[in-house]
């Protein structure tokens, strides 16, 4: 019997253990939720609406890229506005300086910009480029932007507007007014507008194809409801669960009361009274001009790769165009209870004080949502407003009614933390500079309260019936404690732990963002829940922990890896090398090496997808390349149930047979490890199907 040839040896075990490190750390990078349109992107964590990723923000996709150097992007302002008062020239430089040096620092390629004080706009200034190609400036007045999520204030205020005519009852089953579908009445409290205003509905979430080419013609928004439609799987009134599909759905209340479709209602009922000349919801096709580029970070445009305008199927939950002064009119008409004009109302006194007062929270002393409004506290001011993001757009609305004050901002790049906190914190600390400082006030049991809420976390917000489950589960948070009651919360795409200092009614405090924590041992339901302000998050322990299964996975990738490349590397030593006839036979060889190929394929495939930014084959899709690759993991299934067999009666006596056995065992379980991640997190078309 020919022995192996030793240098063979050596050579095979080094290629393979160079193999399984890139194989293991393709795997280990876990993928990153592709930036939410979802949600339309209201980060949660940006906003203190927690939102923004496509398979969470949250909800936000957080940037991570180191800054691009200097561009050739202008940074002087186009078109800027500002009072001649000393208050506006005090604003406009500071605001000049901190989009030049976003802009230097290549992280934004155009922006528009308004601040208004006292119920008036003191500044309106546009910068960067709409047309990075074209070098077409950004001008407030003229550049439309899509501002995603911040289309549910709109929404929200028609609905204020048919609920004062009498057509709706805000507290009345959602169900009364919807004539040719009905939501399921499987909790005892119905589902009501008040609940789709707050985000407290219930609504399971869902992304799959949310979003459409422009060219492809789209449902009418009832019919795309009737059919896609997210079930409710958690009580009415227990708990935030962000909600595209509910803020859609209270448009689509609009349009069943007035016979009006949404869009035709919106320019008509708001639009028209304020002057919002430029706005509409809906991208027209053919794209006329004037409309900003969406962009990526990442390009051969000064850093940033151009992405394409597309339409929303949820219309009234993120689809509104707009420009900055558009912006301008709604926001005063807010600030000034709902004026606008020669003393006309939007709507009426009450129904602004209704719209922006407080009506749910998930714990006490955490900040929460209003009527289509996310509320906060920052700097020692109460805020109300939203944030959006979608697919190359990025946007903040934030105003403080008290002072008849405010700011938005928008930009044609897509959200990343590493730019909407900073600016974010930059215009509250120009516009309402800080009057607190949070420091920690430790109760008697803030190191039991710490410890009890120390653990895994997942996101309520997340779709839990198709693979994009996946995208929520690898932005698991983990929740430290720290001696003295204080937490250390690690949220992915941060990059590192934050400090929440224990307060005197039994919260946490962030003195970074100011975000305030809070911790359920009995939630609403489904145990433990830790929340930061109106993002709720789950416990998850073992299976239910997405570092476990990312690790088992990268074993099993490795274990596929190898085997393929030895047996590859056996057979070419076998006709080339004199090496010893193989012991497992030609059929058992061929299942094994086509399950492990499938294996490494469909990992590979997945974490390339989910890496992506707003990928058209989820948005868009299901896709049919998507269909077949979620359908691989059946093949599989088949594929190991011969494996299974072969692995346990094994190959016949001797040594090199019982090893042969142990190998291919060890490949069995490889493949069962694979079929367990993809059944735990729905790797499979059938979920897809039921949409």
């Amino acid at each position: 019997m020919t022995s192996v040839s030793p240098i063979m040896i050596i050579v095979r075990f080094l290629a393979a253990a160079l193999v399984l490190t890139s194989a293991m750390a393709v795997v280990q990078a876990q993928p990153a939720p592709a930036p939410a349109p979802s949600n339309f992107g209201d980060a949660v964590l940006d906003a203190n609406s927690q939102n923004e990723s496509v398979f969470e923000k949250p909800k936000v996709h957080f940037g991570t890229e180191d800054p691009a150097p200097p561009s050739a992007v202008p940074v002087a302002p186009v078109a800027a506005q500002p009072l001649a008062a000393p208050e506006g020239g005090r604003i406009k430089s500071y605001l000049d300086g901190l989009m030049s040096g976003l802009m230097s620092a290549g992280e934004l390629p155009g922006a528009a910009v308004v601040i208004i004080q006292d119920g008036k706009v003191v500044l309106k200034a546009g910068y960067g480029f709409a047309d990075v190609q074209a070098r077409m400036p950004v001008d407030p007045d003229q550049t439309r932007f899509r501002v995603a999520s911040i289309s549910k204030l709109v929404t929200a205020t028609a609905v204020m507007q048919v609920a004062e005519e009498g057509k709706v009852d805000l507290n009345a089953d959602v169900n009364t007014y919807l004539p040719s579908f009905k939501i399921a009445s499987n909790y005892p409290e119905p589902v009501t507008l008040a609940n789709l205003l707050t985000h407290t509905a219930g609504f399971d979430d869902r992304y799959l194809g949310i979003g459409a080419p422009l060219s492809a013609p789209t449902d009418p928004l009832s019919q795309f409801l009737a059919h896609n439609m997210p079930p409710r799987l958690l009580p009415p009134n227990r708990v935030i669960a962000y909600s595209n599909f509910g803020m859609a759905l209270a448009g689509h209340v609009v349009e069943n009361v007035t016979g009006q479709e949404f869009s035709a209602y919106a320019a008509e009922h708001v639009f028209a009274p304020l002057g919002m000349n430029s706005s509409s919801f809906g991208v027209p096709y053919p794209i006329p001009a004037g409309i900003a580029v969406p962009y990526f970070k990442g390009g051969s445009e000064n850093g940033f790769r151009r992405g394409d305008l597309d339409a929303s199927r949820l219309g009234p939950a993120g689809d509104l165009i707009t420009t900055a002064a558009d912006m301008s009119q709604f926001m005063i008409s807010h600030l000034n209870k709902g004026i606008y004009g020669d003393g006309e109302h939007l709507i009426s006194d009450l129904s602004v004080e209704k719209m922006h007062a407080d009506h749910f929270a998930n714990a006490d002393g955490l900040d929460g949502w209003a009527f289509g409004f996310a509320t906060g506290h920052r700097n020692g001011i109460r805020w109300i407003g939203h944030d959006g993001s979608w697919r190359g757009f990025c946007a903040q609305l934030v105003l403080q009614p008290e002072t008849r004050s405010g700011y938005f901002v928008v930009y044609n790049v897509e959200c990343h933390h590493a730019v909407s906190q900073p600016l974010r914190k930059a215009m509250f600390d120009l516009l309402w500079p800080a009057n607190t400082q949070v420091m920690a006030s430790p109760t008697p049991d803030a190191d039991t309260r710490a410890a009890a809420a120390a653990g895994t976390y997942m996101t309520v917000r997340r779709a839990r019936s198709d693979f994009t489950v996946m995208g929520a589960a690898a932005s698991q948070i983990t929740v430290d404690a720290v001696q003295g009651g204080e937490l250390r919360v690690n949220i992915p795409g941060i990059g590192y732990p934050l400090a929440f200092l224990p307060q005197a009614n039994g919260t946490w405090k962030n003195p970074d963002y100011q975000w305030n924590a809070a911790y359920k041992a009995e939630g609403y339901g489904e145990g433990a829940e830790f929340m930061i302000d109106a993002s709720a998050y789950d416990r998850v322990v073992g299976v239910g922990e997405w570092a476990i299964w990312t690790t088992a996975l990268a074993v099993a990738v490795g274990i596929c890896v190898i085997t393929m490349w030895g047996w590859s590397t056996g057979f070419l030593s076998r006709h080339f090398f004199g090496e010893p006839q193989a012991v497992i036979g030609f059929a058992p060889r061929v299942t094994g090496f086509l399950a492990a190929g499938l294996v490494l394929a469909t990992v590979i495939s997945m974490t390339a997808l989910l890496s992506a930014g707003a990928p058209d084959a989820v948005l868009h899709g299901p896709a049919p390349m998507l269909m077949v690759l979620l359908s691989v993991p059946i093949v599989v299934a088949v594929l190991a149930i011969p494996m299974v067999v072969w692995s346990v009666t094994g190959f016949g006596a001797g040594p090199r047979a019982r090893m042969a056995q142990i190998g291919y065992f060890i490949l069995t379980l490889a493949v069962l490890a694979f079929l367990a991640f993809a059944w735990q997190w729905g790797l499979s078309p059938l979920g897809l199907l039921t949409h």
